[in-house]
């Protein structure tokens, strides 16, 4: 029996051309694709896929958002977080969440089949050594502060901001969404690390999403 895979992507151009790359490969079989956080998870349920290769920025939902639904609906599922952006903090954002593995779509065919083969193997994917950083950064092996961050130091806005910077958006995707001019951002984002006591964006994203904080 070969590789159940499932494609979530909200682009019809990348849903198709993953699907005609997986198709030349012949453990793996693409059982189902969508294009919508809401869809992904119903599929997810139904197919019960071995991969799940599963775009971040999807319209209703963050792709990252709904890992605990995947995980709930498809407990033996390995999820592989794919993403046209790769700054660090969409990476922390990304591992921190639960996902397997993390790839850009600038990766080469050659190097999405084998990272899909080796999570369908139940091991960890290759990653770069910036990736590596930033993994053991998040699962801890980094030393961390004796004092847990404080989130009821924050404005309603800056709560705002930081839960955007958790998504991995930029100042500018940011701005946007929050209708605040960039420059605006930030300075939000500089008040929540002074806040916060940290001093790295990533830390923002690491934190938010492992839940050790307080109110």
């Amino acid at each position: 029996m070969g590789t159940r895979v499932v494609i979530v992507d909200d682009h019809e151009v990348v849903r198709v051309g993953l699907a005609s790359l997986l198709a030349d490969v012949p453990e793996f079989d693409v059982v189902a694709m969508a294009s919508t956080a809401a869809d992904a998870v119903e599929l997810v349920r139904f197919q019960q896929p071995d991969v799940l290769v599963l775009d971040i920025r999807l319209p209703d939902r963050s792709g990252l958002d709904i890992v605990p639904e995947l995980r709930k609906a498809a407990p033996a599922m390995r999820i592989l977080a794919l993403t046209s952006y790769g700054e660090d903090q969409a990476v922390v954002a990304a591992v921190a969440a639960g996902v397997d593995g993390f790839l850009t779509k600038t990766v080469d065919g050659e190097a999405l089949i084998a990272t899909i083969r080796s999570l369908a193997e139940g091991r960890a994917p290759l990653r770069d050594q910036v990736a590596d950083a930033l993994v053991r950064y998040v699962r801890g092996d980094e030393p961390q502060s004796a004092e847990r961050p404080k989130i009821s130091s924050l404005t309603r806005r800056e709560l705002e901001v930081a839960w955007a910077v958790a998504e991995g958006l930029s100042n500018r995707e940011i701005a946007t969404r929050l209708a605040l001019s960039e420059k605006t951002v930030k300075n939000h984002v500089s008040d929540i690390l002074d806040k916060l006591g940290l001093s790295r964006r990533a830390q923002i994203v690491a934190l938010f999403h492992s839940g050790d904080m307080v109110r």
